[in-house]
């Protein structure tokens, strides 16, 4: 079960790292208790839209993902993207292991590192990745909005900058799910997000934190295999 559990956890760290066609700094310290609504002069619809005009992004992701069952387990990612190429090297912390997962995904598919070969491989393993990632694609983020009558959406300053935040669930009968994104005014891209899900009886809060957003170009090399 352990083994599974860890699976579990892995596979959702990567689920977000797919989000927004891509989950800024730390904010607990920085983050503006005051709330407000988002201005009249710039919709939700404009700020997701930011996002993809991004050809070429670089940024890192601090996890934090809580089971009742299993305790915290904390994981650190670095995400490198530039359509239609996405690198990500995720290092999760649990009981005083460290593990670290390199994965590249390509057009042709997704591509594991295998330490013992020494090479990335193809693999067809992932396919709950890939499915998974309509949950936080930013194109059906864009849908949902276009499908609900809300309008009013609160703001919040986090280390500077200023995020509309979007809530919505899923529909999937076979795990509930809510999710909360802090998405960046400037960029349309998140500054930080929770998700909240349950799996049988197991219960799942994810905390993420986005940092050191870069917006140079990433030469294609980085996404070789």
């Amino acid at each position: 079960m352990k083994k599974n559990k860890i699976i579990i956890v892995m596979i959702f760290i990567l689920i977000i790292v797919g989000f927004s066609g891509c989950t800024q700094q730390d904010s607990s310290s920085d983050e503006s208790t005051d709330q407000t609504n988002l201005s009249s002069t710039e919709n939700i619809q404009t700020i997701l839209a930011k996002a993809d005009t991004i050809k070429s992004m670089y940024y890192e992701i601090i996890a934090s993902i809580t089971m009742d069952q299993y305790g915290t387990q904390n994981a650190n990612m670095k995400i490198w993207q530039k359509k239609p190429y996405m690198k990500a090297e995720i290092t999760s912390f649990t009981n005083g292991i460290t593990n670290t997962i390199k994965v590249i995904q390509r057009p042709e598919g997704t591509y594991n590192y295998d330490n013992q070969k020494g090479e990335y491989v193809l693999t067809e393993e992932n396919e709950t990745f890939v499915t998974s990632l309509q949950y936080f694609d930013n194109e059906m983020i864009k849908k949902y909005m276009n499908n609900q009558t809300q309008t009013n959406f609160e703001t919040e300053t986090i280390d500077g900058k200023k995020a509309t935040i979007i809530q919505y669930t899923p529909i999937n009968d076979s795990y509930p799910m809510a999710i909360k994104i802090w998405i960046w005014n400037e960029k349309g891209v998140p500054l930080k997000a929770t998700f909240n899900m349950s799996l049988g009886e197991i219960t799942m809060l994810m905390d993420f934190k986005f940092i050191d957003y870069s917006f140079s170009d990433i030469p294609d090399s980085t996404f070789s295999v």
